[in-house]
């Protein structure tokens, strides 16, 4: 008899590892769940559009002081320093006609 014990320690605490670099492709986001610090003013965000198309970076949800809204063009890479966000979670989407529609969306997890 062959008896496998699996131990996984300290499972749910890990804190999500911080994304640094956000990827739009035509019509989708990498990775789709964006994990960032709370309250960090000038936080940096690479946008890195390598779709054909413009693309652009929406976050619905937050405070109405903070507006975090870029265009990127094809072929582009932006450094963006983000306002400090509150923690929560946020919708992410692509303003541009169609594009939500098409499947361009993400969550942002801040904590």
């Amino acid at each position: 008899m062959l008896l496998a014990i699996v131990a996984v320690a300290g499972a749910g605490c890990q804190s999500p590892v911080t994304t640094n670099e956000l990827v739009m492709d035509d019509f989708a986001y990498r990775p789709t769940t964006i994990n960032l610090p709370a309250d960090t003013e000038g936080f940096e965000l690479t946008l890195t559009n390598t779709g054909t198309v413009p693309h652009d970076f929406t976050v619905d949800g937050l405070p109405d002081d903070i507006l975090v809204h870029l265009a990127v063009f094809e072929d582009a890479s932006v450094p963006y320093r983000l306002p400090a966000l509150p923690a929560g979670e946020y919708d992410v989407y692509c303003a541009l006609e169609g594009h939500r529609e098409a499947g361009m969306e993400a969550r942002l997890r801040v904590r």
